[in-house]
Order: structure tokens, then sequence, then C-alpha cells
């Protein structure tokens, strides 16, 4: 009878906790399950932007989610978000990363996304420095994206050539967009069979890294790593994910000892990786190696992914919106009016092609939960008392297909960005691709010189059409950290 009793209150303890004590002075949201939470809920083999619009109708523009037995606390709306994570962005500046991936398989805080603190600003810093010797935003930046349009341009002709038949893009820009950043970070491009056969390898690893992580035995499995990595199925998530951040990283640290190999300090940095052995001979504490490799890591990532898919989706969407690409191409003939190179200098006399790739930028949406932030001391969101170190979401969706400021948010409607003499580009302070706040993409600069360049030039250079008219390729979303394409193939022609 004792042994009941004791069993009985520890239980109702234990409930009384998770169903109330530890929810009680936190913005509401669905009730979680115990050890799992609401991950039952979130998981979605596609892009979930419904559930978070959901739980914002039901509960307000801040609301409570819980991943295992961590509180993660949603903001929505522009309005908030600027209060919060721009007003106060010292506060919301912290970063935590999946559980205890971190230690367990980083070896500690590294890297520059998922890092705050000094860390982060020191890193931060010398990264945008050294992108800024190497042109990023100046002509030497632009002439390397046009050296790989080139590449691109000459790839996509020489199929037509050999075949009509549809084409996979796929590939051929994701090679592109590789070797704009892997230049920057290692010094060199894709051209040869070699390296893009050891990249399309590295790829494959990386599209399946990115929708591992989000699964919810990925998350369960590196919230208790200790445990979980003996379990039957949430070991697999742990070495299945592990494994995938091991591979990258050997074709990052390859990268390295390459550089270590011929390293010349006399010698003038061409790369990242030479900057960075430049600077580690002259600093300790922070400059290591190990945060060479997990920062390399990041930035490939977060450089490949993000702009090889807006450009990917500029392509459906002018495949499933025809007038759009009509527009946009006959804007390219009054203008242009030939198959010469469109550079940035072009940007101002072409409103509609901004207006597009705005579009595009803001309708792929391409994280479905943003990056998580983590509050460096108390504060207040909305009335509610958020004490420090609390992993709080800027759901950035909630300002990107917000229907008070874009209406009919989830079609295709380029003129939304066109002032009403339908010649002069609109600022619409809503469209935040990039996010908000003092985490704001490192990467922005080079986005928007890389997506105007290849995106223009795409569409001046080539029509792309459906293989049915009557059925264009699926516009749906395949979840991951970002979002990514259905496979499809498309008619290409050349207008030249």
């Amino acid at each position: 009878m004792l042994a009941i009793l004791i069993i009985t209150a520890i239980l109702t303890l234990y409930f009384v906790n998770h169903f109330y004590l530890k929810r009680r002075n936190l913005p509401p949201g669905p009730v979680p399950l115990p050890f799992i939470g609401n991950i039952h809920l979130m998981s979605s083999p596609t892009a979930n932007y419904d559930f978070y619009e959901a739980c914002r109708r039901k509960y307000g523009d801040v609301f409570t989610l819980w991943i295992a037995s961590r509180p993660f606390v949603y903001i929505c709306g522009f309005k908030l978000l600027q209060d919060t994570v721009v007003n106060e962005g010292d506060t919301f500046a912290g970063r935590i990363c999946l559980g205890e991936f971190a230690p367990v398989i980083r070896g500690g805080d590294y890297g520059v996304v998922f890092v705050d603190g000094e860390r982060w600003r020191q890193t931060r810093r010398f990264a945008i420095q050294v992108f800024r010797n190497f042109g990023m935003g100046k002509g030497i930046m632009e002439e390397k994206i046009q050296l790989e349009l080139g590449y691109l341009v000459d790839a996509i002709k020489a199929d037509i050539s050999d075949t009509q038949n549809p084409q996979n893009l796929i590939p051929k820009i994701e090679i592109t967009v590789a070797s704009i950043i892997n230049q920057l970070l290692f010094g060199f491009a894709y051209h040869d069979s070699e390296s893009v056969a050891e990249f399309t390898k590295v790829k494959d690893i990386l599209t399946a890294h990115m929708q591992t992580a989000p699964k919810p035995g990925t998350m369960l499995a590196f919230t208790w790593p200790t445990v979980t990595k003996y379990l039957p199925v949430l070991k697999d998530y742990y070495y299945l994910f592990s494994g995938q951040f091991y591979a990258i990283t050997d074709y990052v640290r390859k990268q390295v000892a390459a550089h270590k190999d011929n390293f010349d300090a006399d010698s003038e940095p061409v790369d990242y990786v030479d900057a960075y052995l430049h600077e580690t001979s002259h600093h300790e504490g922070t400059y290591d190696e190990e945060q060479l490799v997990n920062t390399c890591y990041d930035i490939f990532i977060a450089g490949q992914e993000t702009t090889a898919n807006t450009v990917i989706f500029s392509i459906l969407y002018a495949m499933n919106y025809p007038e759009a690409q009509a527009k946009l191409q006959e804007e390219f003939d009054r203008v242009i009016g030939s198959d010469r190179r469109i550079g940035l200098g072009d940007k101002a006399e072409l409103p509609y092609t901004q207006a597009f790739i705005n579009e595009t930028q803001r309708l792929v949406n391409l994280l479905p939960q943003n990056l998580v932030h983590r509050t460096l001391q108390e504060t207040t969101i909305a009335g509610y008392t958020i004490p420090k170190h609390t992993v709080v979401v800027p759901q950035i969706s909630s300002v990107l297909y917000d229907e008070t400021v874009f209406a009919e948010p989830l079609k295709f409607k380029p003129e939304r960005f066109l002032a009403e003499d339908g010649t002069t580009i609109r600022k619409v302070d809503e469209l935040v691709p990039f996010g908000m706040g003092k985490r704001q993409c490192l990467g922005e600069a080079l986005a928007r010189m890389e997506l105007f360049v290849l995106i223009a030039n795409l569409f001046n250079q080539f029509k792309f059409e459906s293989e049915d008219p009557a059925k264009p390729p699926s516009l749906t979303k395949i979840s991951g950290v970002t979002i990514q394409p259905e496979p499809f193939k498309c008619k290409v022609t050349s207008r030249y």
C-alpha cells in the first residue's frame, strides 16, 4: 500500500509540474506530451507554415511549443518582432544548437550560426571583413558571379543543342552557386569532372542532412544523447545525423589541410581559409582549427542552400505563372534588347525584375521555422515575462505570409512590389527574407548580388516551360532546415 501511495504521489507531482507549474508563466500553447513535448504536432514531410499560422490564430502573436522538455517561445507579426528582436537586439542575440549537438558532436560551441557572445562577434566581424576584401558588394565579386553564370549558360545551351528533351536544371544551378561560395571559402570552383563529382557527393549528403535535422527522431536523439544513442530507432537518427555532419566536415578538413600544406605567411590571402590561417598565426583564443572548420561548415551550407533553392524556385514560379515570365522578358526586350550580360548597373532600369525577385524571396519563404534565438537576459514579450536563456523563435513566415500586408499571400504576384505607375519599385518593410535583428543573415549582400545576376540573366537568355503545359511542376516544398524543391524537368528554349 505504501509503495502504491508513493508511486501515486510521484506521478501526481510529475503531472502537476508537467501540465501546470512549468507552463504557468509562459505564453499559451498546445499541451505538451511527456518526454516528447509538441514534436508530434510539428513534424511534416512538407513545409508546415500552416501549423504555425494555426497556433498564431488560436493563441495569439506569441505562443509556446515544447521540443521534448524545453519550451520554445514563438514570436509572430512584424510589429512584435520589431519591438523584440530588433529594438532589443542585444537581449535576443543569443543562440542554441540542436539539443546537445554542439558539445557532443561539434566538440563545443564552434562556428558562427549557432554561437553567441564574443566568439560570434569576433567570427562575424572577421568573416565580413574578409569577404569585403575579396570583393563582396563590389565589382570584383560581381565578376566572379558573372564568370560562374557563363559556365551555367553554356551548360544549358549545350544541352539544348544536344537534345530537345526536358532538362533537369537543379544540379546545374547548385554547382553554379556552390562554385561561388567555394571560391570565397577555399579558392576554387567546380569546373572539372573530378571536382564536380566530389561536390555532387557532398551535396547529396548535405540535402539529406538538411532534411534529417528537423525530424522528431533527430530532435529527441540530441536532447538526451548519452541515453538515446543506445535506444532502438533513436540511435539510428543519432548516428545518421552525426555521420552526415562528419562527412561534410571531412570535406572541409580536406580543404583546410591542403591550405596548411601550401601556406605562405608572407603571401596575400586568396580565400577565407587562407585569411584565417594568417590570423591564427597572430592571435590565440577563438582562432583555432576547430573554429575554422565549423565556421566553413556553417557558411558553406548557408551560402549554398538558400541561394540555390531561391533561384530554382524562381523558375518553378515562372512556369506556374507564365504571365509573370512574359512580363519579365518583355522588360528585358525593352531595356536590354540583346543577349548581353545583365549586371548590377542595370538594376535600376529593371523594376519588374526586382519585383519578381522580391516576390520569389517572399513566397519561397526558405525557413519553415526560423533559426532559434536565446534570450541573454530576462525580458518581456507581449506582457509575458520571459526568463534569461529562454529559446525564442522569430517566426518570419508570419510576416512574409501576412495577408493584411500581402493580399492573397500564397499567390505569386510580383506587382505587389511595384508602385501604382507599375514602373517604380515599392519598398515594403515587411519583406524580410534575410531575417530581422542582430542575427540577420551574414551573407545578405552576396546573396542579393547572386540572385539578381543569376535570375535576370537566366530569364533573359532562356524561356522555361513545363513538360506538360496543363500540368506545371509542383510547388510543394520538402521540409528541412531550409525548404527544398521536388525534382522536376522543364523545356528550355534559347531566346537568342
